[in-house]
């Protein structure tokens, strides 16, 4: 027996607001920019703006996010595509989220200064929110490793400006080669201001690196994390240490992490103690959304009820938003998970 997703409050901690543009809002967007594109439609857009078959590695997937990053070039752009980020959030049943981007890389084809474009994200969810969507959101800045150890100190330097509105720090973009332990000292300044640390690793790369990002960042969450399941000694520091895993199966599928989706350790990982929970990723990019990844996380990779409660559980613990803050959604929406244990799946 499976479980109807729709309707039950969820939590997505995983979710790049680059990767979360609607397909017509990049048709607008690039056509106001005069931006040309290879197509005028969200049909015949899609072949060339979505992943829904898998890439041949995560670096070629992270190259098809060109065609959404091009359309954003004024505030007003950013502003709009974080509205629509939330909205879309609430349309999921996603109850408390957490959106993430890099200015460095939202920034760059408008040449939009960053502090402007932190204005127009946080108006935008704000906006999104007074007109009802009832989304509990908490924004983190991310550090592209592609551009740089100069733009990692930019990121820090923005993200302590911005403290006030954000809850945390990630490290993300291309992962073989970007070893963790160059940005020891680059994450120490996000961490001593209070900002929760996550960071890409575990993707694409090996086991070592899941090992180095634990003992050298010191992380609270890893984006995906897939290589925990590869070895057991990091998987015990993993649970050791209490790092969550932000885990995204039709992501890591397109992306080539994993054979299939039903292949995913997720569950695995979940029954042996480790502390995952079920994202997005990039929602736009992949055409998909949260209750698709609930419905196939029961009928790919066999969640039960009592799966989905846990790691709906484990999300709401391992958010950066503030833990009152986090009280009051779950007494407000999350009553589900008190229900007493099922009976199947």
């Amino acid at each position: 027996m499976t479980t109807e997703v729709g309707g039950l409050a969820k939590v997505d901690l995983h979710r790049h607001l680059e990767g979360a543009i609607r397909l017509p809002t990049i048709i607008e967007l690039s056509r106001e920019a005069g931006v040309p594109l290879p197509a005028e439609t969200p049909d015949a857009l899609a072949p060339h703006a979505l992943i829904r078959e898998p890439v041949g590695s995560l670096e070629e997937a992270l190259e098809r996010f060109a065609i959404a990053q091009n359309s954003v070039r004024t505030y007003e752009a950013v502003r709009r595509i974080a509205r629509e980020a939330v909205e879309d959030l609430a349309a999921d049943d996603v109850r408390l989220a957490e959106l993430r981007f890099s200015p460095h890389f939202l920034c760059d084809p408008g040449r939009l200064d960053w502090d402007g474009a932190m204005e127009a994200v946080a108006d935008g969810v704000a906006e999104a929110v007074r007109a009802g969507n009832d989304v509990t959101v908490g924004l983190l800045v991310i550090f592209s490793r592609d551009y740089g150890l100069a733009s990692a100190r930019d990121t820090v330097r923005f993200a302590l400006r911005h403290r006030d509105r954000l809850v945390g720090f990630d490290v993300a973009g291309s992962e073989i080669g970007f070893p963790p332990g160059a940005y020891r000292h680059v994450l120490r300044p996000p961490r001593d201001a209070g900002l929760g640390l996550t960071a890409h690793y575990g993707e694409s790369g090996p086991p070592s690196y899941v090992r180095e990002a634990v003992e050298a960042l010191r992380p609270d969450r890893l984006g995906h994390g897939l290589s925990v399941a590869r070895d057991r000694p990091v998987r015990d520091l993993v649970i050791e240490r209490g790092v969550t895993l932000e885990m995204c199966p039709t992501s890591n599928w397109l992306t080539q992490g994993v054979p299939s989706v039903a292949g995913h350790p997720i569950l695995r990982l979940l029954h042996e103690g480790v502390k995952v929970t079920l994202n997005t990723d990039d929602p736009g990019l992949m055409g998909i959304d949260l209750n698709h990844e609930w419905a196939v996380a029961q009928s790919e990779i066999g969640f039960t009820r009592d799966d989905l409660k846990a790691v709906t559980e484990n999300a709401i613990d391992a958010s950066f938003l503030p833990p009152e803050v986090k009280a009051q959604v779950r007494s407000r929406h999350f009553g589900w998970l008190d229900a007493g244990p099922s009976s199947g799946g």
